[in-house]
């Protein structure tokens, strides 16, 4: 920036002369008072050619110098930052050849250990190659035998297929007849159900008539506790005529109890007999059902119900 300001001087004091030409150029030349002049190339111009001041040109000289003193200081930092920056480029280059002679020595011993390790990987291979040509032989044989296990696999799947088609035929005719069965064994139970029904509804009328007639007893027993209240005290000559009455209500009672309990042995004893006559046509439809063929039963056809013995339903 100095130097910039010492041209800067330099110029600003011909800017206040005036121009002279000479040669077809026209130059600045510095005033010297009023009746100042210049000169150019050594020749007069103006009224004042030879006169020039000696302080001008000694601070041009000064810029010139001190603009020389930094010009060569700076080139002396740079001398200096440049010997530091090449000494370090020069250290870096000696620990850079240290590391590649530790280099080129590591790469020598894996250079090594690789063509060893190339040579077992050369034998491994020969050993491999000779174990795959004997498993190629081994896999020949062994497809050959394959072939022919899978040749009489099939025949033997088609002799299974043909025995499968027959079981299914068999099947399918079985089949049918167990439905067959268990359709008649439905028309059975069907049957079996509205005699039970019908039973049922007779042990229930027989039951309500043995309940009104003990009840008819009962009312019948009240009366005569009534009675025997109010005649107690007509004496001693109706004692025996009560006492008549009573031995025949004692014998009516007896025989109704009789007739009651008979009632009760031939229900129970049709009620039995309509239970295992039921179990046995489940366990016929038990033996009918498609989870039971193995069994290889049939339930019985053509079971009927007896008919109730002889005094069922009351008197």
């Amino acid at each position: 920036a100095r130097p910039l300001a010492a041209g800067a001087t330099m110029e600003a004091a011909p800017q206040a002369g005036t121009s002279c030409a000479y040669g077809g150029r026209s130059q600045w030349q510095p005033s010297h008072g009023a009746a100042g002049g210049g000169s150019v190339g050594g020749m007069p111009c103006g009224p004042t050619a030879g006169a020039h001041r000696p302080e001008e040109a000694d601070a041009t000289m000064q810029a010139f110098s001190q603009w020389l003193s930094e010009m060569k200081a700076r080139s002396n930092s740079s001398m200096q930052q440049m010997l530091a920056e090449m000494s370090i480029v020069r250290d870096g280059i000696t620990s850079n050849t240290t590391d590649l002679t530790e280099y080129k020595r590591h790469s020598i011993s894996i250079q090594q250990q690789m063509q060893s390790q190339l040579t077992d990987l050369r034998e491994k291979l020969t050993g491999a190659y000779s174990e795959i040509s004997s498993l190629v032989k081994q896999k020949s044989t062994t497809d050959q035998e394959l072939l022919g296990e899978i040749s009489a696999l099939q025949q033997q799947l088609s002799m299974r297929t043909a025995e499968l088609e027959a079981l299914k035929k068999s099947y399918s005719s079985t089949h049918q007849q167990l439905q067959n069965s268990l359709i008649q064994i439905q028309g059975q139970l069907q049957s079996t159900n509205t005699e039970i029904t019908t039973a049922a509804r007779q042990a229930q009328a027989v039951q309500e008539g043995a309940q009104q007639k003990w009840g008819e007893v009962e009312s019948a027993m009240h009366r005569i506790r009534n009675t025997l209240e109010s005649t107690g005290r007509e004496g001693q000559s109706h004692a025996m005529q009560i006492q008549d009455d009573i031995s025949k209500l004692h014998e009516a009672l007896t025989s109704l109890s009789a007739d009651f309990l008979d009632h009760k042995r031939l229900t129970l004893q049709v009620q039995n007999k309509l239970t295992s006559q039921v179990s046995l046509l489940e366990e016929g439809r038990k033996r009918a059902t498609p989870g039971g063929e193995s069994g290889g039963g049939r339930s019985p056809q053509g079971s009927t119900f007896g008919a109730p013995p002889s005094g069922f339903g009351g008197r």
